[in-house]
């Protein structure tokens, strides 16, 4: 164990020359530097990298306060031997010197919340946010330049000021699952928006839920995928341009409370997904198969790819791979003779991978 967590280390210093590599884990058993994040972003200053280490056990909430920092854990389900993830009981991200942070491949239990001399362009790459929120605008002032992508959104929510502006904000390639009866929504109080887009993410759930709530404005939002999700209610003055819903409620959003219909929306059909049939029946599973070989969401997003969450063959914006972080791991490590004698040579068989 002690010679995975040794490697590891070796290839993210590699990606991070100029900065300083600190090493997370709450197991005993697994080697690292610090066993709290908390101790670890103590010990960091601008520019530092986190890794978090996958456990069973999940790690207490954490707080930056005026540091850029990078925090990554291992994914959401990383596809290793041994798929332990990082599961975080939430984090506050405060003062403007945090701006450019990225939290990466974490699995939030607990409400993440960025207030106070807010910072800008935050990266929420490839997390998993479960039953909690993400709270933006606490205070009311101008947020800009986040980024959420490749995460899953399992009944969790992005909860905003009313009263603060949010600008330069893009989502992009999500998995937004609602549970039945819910009336909240995923996207929340975005009523003064300037520049938010909403591109190739997948919105559903086992009932017809609200996909945004509190009276989101002046949103655009091209190439989603809705399925029993209603993404009407609670929008109104936005744009919609190549998206499809299928059993929505209002199945055509584009047409209601002054939204504009620029073009290439579908309505009430049948995306065909591969997994179609588990995603009618509301089955929460972000490891299901939703591409597209035919049908109205084939190869009919405004960019010429399909609806819906981006397979690309090349380059970080494929599903597949989003369900580790953007590092290469080790996949397998083998010890081929684990009895030896005394000075004799243990030989260790390591199989690494890429994720892009």
């Amino acid at each position: 164990m002690k010679q995975f967590c040794f490697s590891t280390a070796l290839l993210l210093v590699g990606f991070c020359t100029y900065a300083t590599i600190r090493t997370v884990s709450n197991t005993p058993s697994t080697l690292a530097q610090f066993n709290t994040i908390q101790a670890a972003i103590n010990a960091s200053i601008s520019g530092d990298t986190v890794y978090v280490h996958g456990s069973p056990n999940a790690y207490a909430a954490f707080t930056i306060t005026n540091k850029q920092l990078v925090i990554i854990g291992p994914g959401w389900a990383p596809n290793k031997n041994l798929p332990l993830t990082a599961q975080v009981n939430g984090c506050t991200i405060t003062g403007a010197s945090c701006s450019n942070t990225e939290i990466q491949g974490i699995v939030f239990n607990t409400t993440v919340i960025i207030n106070i001399a807010p910072p800008d362009n935050l990266r929420f790459i490839r997390n998993r946010f479960i039953n909690v929120g993400i709270d933006l605008g606490l205070t009311p002032a101008t947020y800009s330049g986040y980024l959420f992508e490749g995460n899953v959104f399992d009944y969790a929510s992005v909860m905003v000021n009313v009263s603060s502006t949010y600008q330069n904000f893009l989502f992009q390639n999500n998995y937004f699952y609602g549970k039945s009866g819910s009336q909240v929504g995923s996207i929340v109080g975005f009523t003064n928006a300037i520049n938010v887009l909403f591109n190739h993410n997948l919105w559903f759930g086992p009932g017809l839920d609200d996909c945004f709530g509190s009276n989101c404005r002046f949103l655009t939002l091209t190439n989603n995928i809705f399925v029993r999700r209603n993404a009407a209610n609670s929008v109104s003055s936005s744009t919609y341009s190549n998206n499809i819903t299928f059993n929505a409620g209002t199945n055509n959003p584009w047409a209601v409370n002054g939204n504009v219909n620029v073009g290439g929306n579908v309505e009430n059909q049948d995306p065909q997904m591969v997994n179609q049939a588990a995603v009618n029946a509301g089955s929460n599973n972000p490891l299901l198969d939703f591409t597209i070989a035919a049908g109205p969401a084939n190869n009919s997003g405004s960019d010429g790819k399909d609806m819906g969450l981006l397979y690309d063959p090349a380059g970080s914006l494929n599903w597949t791979v989003s369900r580790g972080s953007r590092l290469p791991y080790i996949f397998i490590m083998n010890i081929i003779n684990p009895t030896i004698a005394q000075g004799g040579t243990l030989t260790v068989e390591v199989e690494a991978r890429k994720n892009n």
